[in-house]
Parts: structure tokens; sequence; C-alpha cells
């Protein structure tokens, strides 16, 4: 979708606009002048190149501002009688237009800043040129500064309609986008709270004040006109952006040294706000050379990122990119350092500031997704910490914390819905098997032990079981499943002995969870009825030996 808005607005720059500024009428021969208040053109063609001996000449036209006369001999080969007179590529307060004829015409029209307009963003107006007649076009323009130097226009009226058209929608394409963007960013700070979209909401936000006063859409819409803030936006554009990709690129943890030369200049743009109100005449220059600082570190902060290893800056280069291009080529005629080497060179650099906004939500969207990817591997990673801190390294069985966790969730006493059974196993004898055959042994019982239980534990349904010391299991299940779970427990019992550990066996002890308080309660009064039966079978065995003992006697 990105690709495709950039190459209509491509189209629109690169193949529409040229086509028809070479329809203009011839205007090489010019002259220019300083103008002075009380001077005014005259009235006849043959009396204007002798009011231009009176002129004091001037060799270009100064960007900190001046008033000035431009004069032009003009001859139309066309039989096109309505044209359009304009002035472009910079703003311009005042315009005044004379087109002085060989007939004895004598044409006037006011136009500029606070004029009202005739065409969308535009300076032009009508004029009437009839084939064959030679006129002079005079141009007065008064302005406390120009952004670039201006350029006279003289195209037929239907081709002028037309070109101002197109400009205007791809003025408005970019600067919908650029609203949109500023939008859906600063809606997603308020929801995940990073600096990062804040600033950038912000950022693009300047970057479309600054070209809305530019191309004068207050005026049209409003009568809103206000020249000391067209490039107060402009220069807040590195304060916002500086703050952006701190956070973005993480520029303190990855360059520390580029980091302070950003500050450095951020706090020299914050002191250059001012001079967008109190020096009017040389804020455009100042906001020229700020801008082309800015430029410059930016990529350099995003390559450096990216070397070191932080993939969503590519995004920030390729942005930073689309920037660079129009404003190198742009930013050294706002200086006065070149000509303009392109025509709508405002537009250019408008379509190169909507692509850098749409490249830079592009690398957030990236990042986000970087984050995301983070976020769910830490999760998972989190999710078996969890588990192997819930689970037994010996028999892999769950653990006593995992059982204390299920035990808080327990209903107990008068609360319990369901009779449920709490059973604690102990292996009988596994002191004695690792005292006379080995730990290794005993591990291996153990592991014997639980691998039974778990495989009983399957065949009852909603059983759970846990070991919760070193030979202590427990079993949880509903009260009617308890005898058929215990008949197999005494099979389990007697097989021990057949798998060649003797003198071991089982012993368990349950509780109902209806007649205890707690948990505690609960456990305790299981771990008392297995002890009795553990005496019991004590006694029984005791008892077996002793018969065994007078028996031998007798014999």
């Amino acid at each position: 979708m990105i690709h495709k808005v950039l190459l209509i607005l491509f189209f629109v720059i690169v193949q529409v606009f040229p086509s028809q500024a070479l329809s203009a009428t011839s205007l090489d021969q010019s002259f220019l002048f300083f103008a002075k208040p009380e001077q005014t053109p005259p009235a006849k063609h043959a009396d204007v190149t002798p009011w231009m001996a009176t002129l004091e000449k001037a060799d270009s036209i100064s960007l900190t501002g001046g008033s000035y006369w431009l004069v032009m001999p003009t001859f139309v080969y066309d039989r096109e009688t309505r044209w359009a007179v304009s002035v472009r590529n910079s703003i311009v307060e005042s315009l005044d237009y004379w087109v002085i004829g060989t007939d004895g015409s004598k044409q006037y029209a006011h136009s500029g800043y606070y004029a009202p307009y005739e065409f969308l963003f535009d300076y032009g107006r009508e004029v009437e040129l009839n084939n064959g007649v030679e006129y002079w076009l005079i141009v007065k323009m008064e302005s406390r500064y120009f952004s670039s130097i201006p350029k006279i226009e003289l195209n037929p009226l239907v081709e002028h309609k037309q070109s101002a058209d197109i400009e205007a929608m791809a003025v408005m394409l970019c600067l919908g986008g650029l609203i949109f963007i500023a939008c859906y960013n600063l809606l997603i700070f308020f929801s995940i709270k990073d600096r990062a979209f804040l600033y950038y909401g912000m950022y693009v936000l300047s970057y479309f004040f600054g070209w809305a006063l530019t191309f004068h859409i207050p005026s049209h819409l409003w009568g809103y006109h206000n020249l000391e803030l067209h490039h107060l936006f402009f220069i807040s554009l590195p304060i916002f952006n500086i703050l952006f990709y701190k956070h973005f690129l993480q520029l303190p943890e990855y360059s520390p040294k580029l980091w302070r030369l950003s500050k450095y200049l951020m706090w020299l743009c914050i002191i250059a706000l001012p001079t967008s109100i109190y020096l009017v005449s040389y804020t455009a220059l100042i906001a020229s050379v700020l801008i082309m600082l800015w430029i410059g570190l930016a990529i350099t902060c995003g390559n450096v990122c990216l070397i070191k290893g932080f993939s969503p800056a590519r995004y920030f280069i390729f942005a930073f990119t689309c920037l660079l291009l129009p404003a190198v080529i742009i930013l050294p005629g706002n200086l006065g350092l070149t000509p303009d080497f392109i025509e709508y060179a405002e537009l250019a650099t408008l379509v190169g500031g909507t692509a850098d906004a749409l490249l830079l939500s592009l690398a957030l969207a990236n990042k986000i997704k970087l984050l995301s990817e983070e976020r769910q591997t830490y999760i998972e990673t989190l999710g078996i910490a969890w588990e192997k801190a819930r689970q037994d390294d010996l028999t892999q069985l769950q653990n006593r914390h995992a059982f204390d966790e299920y035990m808080q969730t327990a209903l107990l006493g008068k609360n319990a819905k369901r009779a449920q059974h709490l059973i604690l196993i102990d292996i009988d004898g596994i002191t004695q098997v690792n005292h006379t055959l080995g730990h290794q042994e005993g591990d291996s019982l153990l592991k014997l032990v639980a691998k039974q239980l778990k495989s009983i534990c399957s065949d009852h349904e909603r059983a759970r079981l846990f070991r919760i010391g070193s030979d202590n299991f427990v079993i949880l299940l509903s009260a009617e499943q308890t005898k058929s779970l215990v008949n197999q427990l005494e099979l389990l019992s007697k097989s021990l002995e057949q798998e060649g550990y003797r003198d071991t066996g089982i012993s368990y002890g349950y509780a109902v969870n209806s007649e205890v308080r707690d948990a505690s309660e609960w456990l305790r009064t299981a771990d008392r009825n297995m002890y009795k039966v553990k005496t019991e079978k004590r006694r029984e065995k005791q008892a077996q030996s002793v018969s065994l003992t007078e028996n031998e006697l007798l014999s």
C-alpha cells in the first residue's frame, strides 16, 4: 500500500508538473530591481524602458526579505488568450502583477500571503494576453523573508488550473496521511505508554502543521494568517524527532556519544524557537541549517545502531533517506548556495517527509513485532521455568510447591461441594535400602513406585499425584474412587518385594475434605491415619516374628 502511494506522488511530481511547466511562455529575459515605496510602474508600454533606468538594479533576491521589481518582456505565440501568472517556490507576503501591452492595455492584480486566493495553494492570477501583442510583465514582490528564490510562471489558464488542482490533490493526500499517522501513533501511546510513540506522534504533527501553514491551509479555510508560526513548527521537528529516536533506537545504550551530540542539537533547536517570532527574516535560514544538521545526525545514529545489532534501525535509515534526498536538493537552494534544481520543490519536500513518516511507522511496527516476539519468548521461557519449578526432577511428578499451590484452591469443610480424599503414601523400608544397597538403588525404588502410582492414577478420573517429600506421595481423588485405588495400592505394596526390594512396602492413610477446616489439617489428618496403618503393620510384623520364633523353639 505504501509503495503505491509513493509511486502515485512520484508520478504527480516528476511526470505531470514538469511537462506542464514546459508550456509556459519564455521569461528568460528578466530584469531585477530594488523596489521603494514611492515607486509605481508606468501606464504605457513605451515608458517601461525609461522607467527601468530610474530603478536600482539588484543582482539577486535576498532570502532575508525585501522589496523587488521583476520586469520581463513577454510575447505570446499562442492563440490562447486566457493565461495565469504566478509566483511560486516561496512564501511572499505581497505580490502585485502588472501586464502592459503595446495595444494600450494595462492589467493589474494583487496577490500574496494575505490576499484572497484565486487558485488552491497558489498566488496565481488570471490575465489576458493576445497573439501578436508585445507585453511587459511587471511583478512587485515584498516579504520579510523568502524561503527560497521565487520563480515566475506564465501558463495557459487551463493548464495552470489543472496543475494547481493536481498539486492540491497531492498536498491534501500527504497532509491527510500525516494527520492519520500522527493520531494513530498517539492512540498507541495512550494504550501502551511507550514514549517513542508520543514523540513520534508530536514529530508528525509538527510536520503536518508546518506544511499546512506553508501551503496556506488555515488561510484558505479560516482566513488565518500568521507568518511567525511557519518555521516554529519546522524548528520543532528535530526536537521531537531526537526525543523519538532516543527511545526508538535506544541511543543512550548503543551510542552515548551520539546521544550527547543529539542532546546538544536538540537544545540548540529549543534556543532557536523564538527566532521564528523575533527574527522572522532569518528564521528560514536558521531552520534550514538546523534541519540539515539533524538529518545528517539522525542517519548517522541509525547506521551506528544498525551496525551494533538493532535491526529496526534499517527502516529508520530508509525513512531518513527519503527525507534526505529532497533535502540535499532543496536545502542548499533555501540557503541561497545553489539554484533550485527541481520544480515544485516544496511539494517534493512534503512528499519526502510523508514517505519518511510512513517508513518510520513501519520502523515502529517492526519494533512492536520484535517486542511482541521477545515477550512471547519470555512468556514461554517463564512458563517452562514455572513448570520445572513445580516438577520433581527424579520422578517427573508434580512437587510440593505444586501441591501447596493446588491446595490453596481446594474447597474444604462446609464449602466442599463433593467428597474428596487426600491419600498420603509412604514407602516403607527405603531408608534400609539406601543404607544397604546405596542411594542409587533407593532412587530406583522411588522411580519405580512413582511410575506405578502414575499408572494407577491414570485409571481413576481426575486423580492428581504429587511427590511432597523424600519418600512421601499424595493422591487426590473423589471419595467414591478411593476403595478401588486402595486395592491397587495393596497390590503395589506386595509387588515391591517381587522386584527385589526386601522388607519394603507401601503405607497410606487418607482423610476426607469435608471434615477439615484447612489444607494443613487435611494433610495432618491423612498423616495420622497413615502412621496408624504403619504402626499396625509394624505390630503385625512383630507378632509374625514372635510366632515364627516360638515355632522354631517348639520344633
